[in-house]
């Protein structure tokens, strides 16, 4: 199981994110302490720019927009747009 920077994870890891067991159930720490590992959604698009069909190379440009880190769902999600270059080739 994933345990980020605090020791905390989804299966293991410690239960509450602070240095003083003590405030570990302080109301105001109940989002830091609750962990959430539910996948977000996001999405792809793939563009096809060049195909050389006598070599099976194929290359083109992508662009994803997904959530970004939620700190174990403590924080809400931000969009990140990611984009780039991408290439292939395909065999018979």
């Amino acid at each position: 199981s994933f345990l980020d920077p605090k020791g905390r994870g989804g299966s293991t890891g410690y239960d509450n994110a602070v240095a003083l067991p003590a405030a570990a159930d302080a109301d105001e720490l109940a989002k830091e302490n609750t962990k959430d590992t539910t996948a977000l959604k996001g999405s792809i698009v793939f563009s096809v720019a060049k195909a050389n069909n006598s070599t099976g190379e194929i290359a083109g440009v992508f662009e994803s927009i997904q959530p970004s880190d939620t700190d174990l769902g403590s924080k809400a999600p931000k969009d990140v747009k990611v984009t780039g270059l991408w290439y292939g080739q395909l065999k018979k």
